[in-house]
């Protein structure tokens, strides 16, 4: 159906840019309240957020019920997010990750700057290559990287000649030490930039602390066997209801020399997903909250609701908890996912406009 009839599709993507997709099903389309406990979740592995925080239009983009018969242009304008323009704009499939996940890109990175600490020269290499430490802080080496260290303060420093160095102050076990150079590149969390450089003027500082990172919890949940996922016929489970949002068998890798046992007798690892979220507030808002709960949250919370889930979703099938886990890692990350303007909360700021990652 078209449900804002008599409208032209920039009209209607306007309209749809303005309410979040929760009142778009609840109010325009009118579907019955409990529908929407069914999409509430489908948000938050992408935006952190459920449908309450997100906007129609982003949905749309994601093909999500209720657009078909609402014959909108299938160009990506209008008041969307950055990521929602690239979704409907089309982009190549997600389909490749290595088995260490993002640690094989830093070890690519440190095999481009001392290629004697790695060798070899593929991603497929990459995964199994032994990396020799002896070569990671050597003096006579042009580029030295110092593991263990965190930067803490970076200043400038005015020479009465005018010329200026940078001193950067990291700490490495209990000790401070300092070092200078002409420049320092920050590639950190731009938030945490002005408690680095406290001399930054006071508008960059709130500029940098405008966004707010998007909170995750990846759990990887080691399995003796996956018979009871054989048997019931499943990759994935949807849970939009229950602790942890999803389930799923974790996607095997097979790259270069690495290549692990797939068979349903064989261990696996399950990757569960939640979102902390507090719905009804604006994205930020829900953003921080979720920091808190992840904070304040004991592990015991996360294994009781992981052993209960399993249980009810394979225990049919002869899933055991006690019996077929064998290790369970949560993941928690505060700052799983950058901030990206959001249409609902955040202001229009148009292309000429200081928005804060501009000023930041």
């Amino acid at each position: 159906m078209d449900y804002l009839p008599g409208l032209s599709s920039a009209d209607k993507k306007e309209r749809l840019s303005r309410m979040s997709y929760r009142d778009f099903l609840l109010h325009v389309v009118k579907v019955r309240p409990e529908v929407l406990w069914f999409y509430q979740t489908r948000t938050h592995d992408l935006y952190g957020v459920g449908i309450d925080a997100v906007g129609a239009l982003e949905c749309w983009a994601y093909q999500y019920p209720g657009f078909a018969g609402m014959n909108l242009d299938p160009v990506a304008n209008g008041r969307m997010s950055f990521t929602a323009r690239g979704e409907a704009s089309g982009h190549e499939p997600y389909a490749f990750h290595h088995p260490d996940g993002g640690a094989s890109v830093a070890r690519h990175l440190v095999r481009a700057l001392i290629p004697q600490a790695i060798p070899g020269s593929t991603a497929e290499d990459i995964v199994t290559a032994r990396v020799d430490y002896s070569y990671l802080d050597r003096d006579d080496w042009p580029v030295r990287i110092r593991l263990g260290s965190t930067a803490v303060r970076v200043q400038q420093v005015d020479h009465s000649g005018g010329s200026t160095e940078v001193e950067v102050v990291y700490g490495r076990e209990t000790k401070l030490y300092v070092v200078r150079a002409k420049g320092v590149v920050l590639a950190c969390w731009n938030m945490m930039i002005p408690f680095l450089v406290p001399e930054l003027p006071a508008p960059q500082k709130e500029a940098l602390q405008y966004g707010v990172k998007v909170p995750l919890v990846y759990t990887s949940v080691a399995v003796t066997n996956w018979r009871a996922f054989e048997q019931l016929g499943l990759a994935s489970v949807s849970s939009p209801g229950m602790y942890h949002t999803s389930v799923q068998l974790e996607q095997p890798t097979i790259i270069g020399d690495y290549c692990p046992p797939v068979a349903p007798d064989k261990p696996i690892l399950l990757r569960m997903t939640r979102t902390p979220c507090k719905p009804g507030h604006p994205a930020r808002v829900q953003h921080r909250a979720g920091h808190v709960e992840l904070f304040s949250t004991p592990f015991a919370t996360f294994e009781r609701s992981i052993r209960a889930q399993l249980a009810r979703m394979l225990g049919p099938a002869g899933f055991d908890a006690a019996r077929d886990i064998a290790a369970i890692t949560v993941n928690r990350w505060p700052h799983g996912y950058a901030y990206e303007y959001n249409p609902l909360w955040d202001p229009d700021w148009g292309p000429g406009e200081a928005s804060p990652v501009k000023v930041g």
